[in-house]
């Protein structure tokens, strides 16, 4: 009797809820944290057309729990394995599903004003409309361009649409949103004179930028070293090559590289490489595919002349030539150089002027749309372009 009044008790009948094993909450936690990225990156991802972004959950997904393995690693953090093998595919399956609502969901009808030029604009349907009368079916958004907008003839409809709701988007805008490009040709210079980056934004980088170079520095020193000595084997002439290019505001640093081309490779002068250049050696062509020979530059990062993620800084020589035939070049200097970028990404190298001016209107989407955002999604890129070799030379 006195062991059941004892069990009867409020006290002992009063149970807590079991708090969960820390290891649980940590790999709960990561993982989370990474598909809540991994889901703000497709969102990001999914303004631009060009991109299937099926091909990009993989990569996305396996770079994010990669770095946070790496920081479990680094950390010596507790974890559980029976959990992340469960959750990790649960969590790239509902990528999966996220992707295609959004794929869905990005499949818009547009009407056109008669000026807009739609050879590059791949998203949705788009039908023509005359400019004096209501499109004659329902519609997302209609595209104008900028001189419709202002002109008086086209100010009666384009009251009727903002009354029915309907928005108008300005031609250019919305081209650059879907190709993710900046037309430097069309491009108002005092718009991107007034661009100025967050100051928050700015420190957060630079901070990201010292760990990001730092951790990769110590993990990265064994492959690095090994390069070292392969490259010193493979042909004379040093392992580390230095070379000055153009950084922030036009000064110019020194940039560090692993040697890829045989020694004494630009005696006559600065040129472009090429897919088939001689000048490349057996083990550069290994290590520029991979982008191990950019590896060095994690000490440009740490040094301040250099972000991991920026407009790839150029020699001088070329910087100059390119200024007379691109006059907007030069404003690729308005923010740090990176070891990797958007044109990267996206483009791949160039190596004429025709591929530069292409470059430098991926660099100017960059620099107009400067986000924490960005610099991830470029990150998650920079690793399929890895894996894939994508522009290599």
């Amino acid at each position: 009797m006195a062991a059941t009044a004892y069990l009867m008790h409020p006290q002992v009948m009063t149970t807590t809820p079991m708090a969960l094993p820390m290891t649980i909450q940590l790999s709960g936690g990561l993982l989370g944290l990474c598909f809540i990225l991994s889901c703000l990156a497709l969102a990001q991802l999914s303004r631009f057309s060009a991109w299937r972004l099926s091909a990009q959950i993989v990569p996305l997904w396996l770079a994010l729990t990669a770095l946070a393995a790496v920081i479990v690693m680094v950390f010596r953090l507790e974890y559980s394995s029976v959990f992340i093998m469960v959750n990790w595919p649960l969590g790239l399956i509902f990528l999966f599903l996220l992707g295609r609502m959004l794929s869905a969901s990005r499949a818009s009808v547009f009407a056109v004003m008669p000026g807009v030029d739609t050879s590059e604009m791949t998203t949705g349907d788009y039908i023509p409309m005359d400019g004096l009368s209501l499109p004659t079916r329902a519609v997302d958004a209609v595209i104008a361009t900028n001189d419709e907008i202002a002109n008086p003839d086209f100010a009666p409809v384009i009251t009727q649409l903002a009354i029915n709701k309907i928005p108008v988007l300005p031609e250019e805008l919305f081209r650059e949103q879907v190709t993710g490009r900046v037309n430097h040709r069309r491009v108002d210079a005092a718009d991107l004179i007034q661009l100025r980056p967050y100051r928050r934004y700015m420190v957060i980088k630079r901070l990201s930028d010292i760990l990001m170079a730092s951790v990769g520095l110590v993990i990265l020193s064994p492959l690095m070293l090994v390069v070292a000595v392969m490259i010193r084997l493979e042909s004379k002439g040093p392992a580390v090559f230095v070379q000055r290019r153009v950084g922030e505001g036009g000064r110019e640093f020194r940039m560090y590289k692993f040697r890829s081309m045989v020694q004494d490779a630009e005696s006559k002068g600065a040129k472009f490489a090429t897919a088939s250049d001689a000048r490349i050696t057996s083990l550069g062509r290994v290590i520029r595919k991979l982008r191990i020979d950019e590896l060095p530059q994690l000490v440009n990062v740490l040094s301040g002349s250099m972000s991991m993620i920026g407009p790839r800084p150029e020699q001088k020589a070329f910087v100059d030539n390119l200024a007379e035939d691109i006059p907007l070049y030069p404003f690729r200097h308005a923010v740090r150089p990176g070891i990797t970028g958007w044109a990267q990404v996206m483009q791949g190298y160039a190596d004429d002027v025709s591929s530069t001016d292409v470059k430098l209107s991926y660099d100017l989407f960059y620099i107009k749309n400067l986000s924490l955002m960005m610099d991830m999604v470029i990150f998650f890129k920079t690793i399929k372009t890895i894996i894939t070799g994508f522009g290599a030379r």
